[in-house]
């Protein structure tokens, strides 16, 4: 596994984070810790991190994440990275809204998502100055997903307002065929043919 492949799950990862307001927060952590010193991250800002990003290899990525900046050493970032390279399959929930989609994704299929990004807003619900912000976050998440796993079927569930699921789509670009999941209101989960450009 390359060095390379870490450096770009952690820069995709600090974009992903930005919108809980951590993202130049991250950058001057990693900075400093290029330096040889070791970095603590405050536990407020890693219970934030670890709200927003979860699932099965979601948790166990955004804690070697953590180990790294901290740290500065590699491996446990590798080693998830490594753990989950050769998957045929990979499932992932945003909810942007607070419908918590995880739960009837789980009620579905009968297991959880392997990827959960779950934004809370800070006071009463998502304001439509946020959107820009969270849809670049969400599509930086959907990238780090593609990048862990290119060859592998995405599952992919979108709990948010159309206008955000399209501003998604649009900064997500010809990748989003490769999620082919939507939500069909009181049924659950249907398969939906990928848009293809031609």
């Amino acid at each position: 596994m390359s060095v390379g492949l870490v450096t770009t799950v952690v820069g995709l990862l600090v974009d992903s984070v930005e919108v809980v307001r951590l993202g130049k927060e991250l950058k001057g952590y990693l900075s400093r810790r290029s330096s040889k010193d070791r970095v603590d991250i405050p536990s407020d800002q890693e219970d934030r991190m670890k709200s927003l990003i979860g699932g099965a290899i979601g948790s166990k990525l955004v804690d070697a994440f953590i180990s790294y900046v901290e740290s500065g050493d590699p491996s446990p970032m590798m080693e998830v990275i490594d753990g989950v390279e050769r998957r045929k399959e990979v499932s992932a929930s945003i909810d942007l809204i607070g419908r918590n989609p995880e739960v009837m994704y789980r009620r579905q299929f009968g297991r959880d998502p392997d990827y959960i990004y779950k934004y809370v807003p800070d006071q009463g619900g998502l304001r439509v100055e946020e959107f820009p912000l969270v849809a670049f976050s969400s599509a930086k998440f959907l990238e780090l997903i593609n990048n862990l796993h290119p060859s592998a079927k995405k599952r992919f569930v979108l709990s948010a307002p159309v206008i955000l699921g399209f501003q998604i789509g649009q900064l997500v670009g010809t990748t989003a065929k490769f999620y082919p999941l939507h939500l069909v209101r009181e049924s659950g989960y249907a398969e939906v043919k990928p848009v293809v450009r031609y």
